[in-house]
């Protein structure tokens, strides 16, 4: 029989447990670290928990072509929570990693804080100089992501067939997506950029910029 005491603690332990159930139901995050993370960019979808977006800045990407890549890149990384990672690589003959802990090119978490980093970041990027886009890679494989959007016009100097295969002997596992940007319907293949692509198990996409300016003008 149970005494009134013991009915006392008994009310007590119950209402403790309800708190500690209700506090641990509050703190489980949206995701869970083991969940992957999806994203698009220009329609080239991609799964993971670290993702790279390399982006060319040189001259011949000046204009509509660099303000849809960056406002791309910004809408992305809005699927990319605070369990994921992500870095930003812009390149011309030199690459430079965004870097919102400072220098190192560490990857960053998918929070509203680092968005707003990358906002402001790409805000001071123009386009300028010759092109490289081996260091660039390089850049963004030493990170080791599960995945890698390279973003550029595939302007000279292409990737040569050797850069190719140091560049899948330097990364195994990474899978490259590429998405190359030409005036008018596309010419000649998907050259270089397609076969970096499907050596890592990626997707080449083609954009043409003649469509976003007609898309921006009206």
């Amino acid at each position: 029989m149970f005494t009134r005491c013991m009915v006392h603690k008994l009310a007590c332990l119950a209402g403790i447990f309800f708190v500690v159930a209700a506090f641990s139901r509050a703190a489980t995050p949206l995701t869970s670290p083991g969940e992957k993370a999806q994203v698009s960019l220009f329609g080239v979808k991609a799964e993971g928990s670290k993702f790279v977006y390399v982006l060319d800045r040189s001259g011949s990407t000046a204009g509509k072509l660099m303000d849809a890549a960056k406002a791309e890149i910004l809408e992305s990384i809005e699927k990319i929570d605070d369990v994921h990672q992500f870095q930003i690589v812009v390149y011309n003959e030199r690459p430079k990693a965004f870097n919102p802990a400072g220098p190192g090119g560490q990857l960053a978490f998918g929070t509203d804080a680092n968005r707003a980093e990358v906002k402001k970041f790409l805000a001071t990027i123009a386009a300028d100089g010759g092109t490289d886009h081996e260091a660039a890679l390089s850049m963004a494989i030493r990170m080791r992501p599960d995945v890698i959007f390279l973003l550029t016009d595939g302007d000279d100097p292409k990737l040569t067939a050797r850069q190719l295969e140091r560049i899948d002997r330097v990364g195994p596992g990474i899978v490259i997506h590429t998405i190359q940007f030409g005036s008018g319907p596309q010419k000649g293949g998907e050259g270089f950029m397609g076969k970096l692509a499907h050596q890592s198990g990626g997707e080449y996409m083609y954009v043409n910029t003649a469509k976003l300016d007609a898309a921006a003008d009206k």
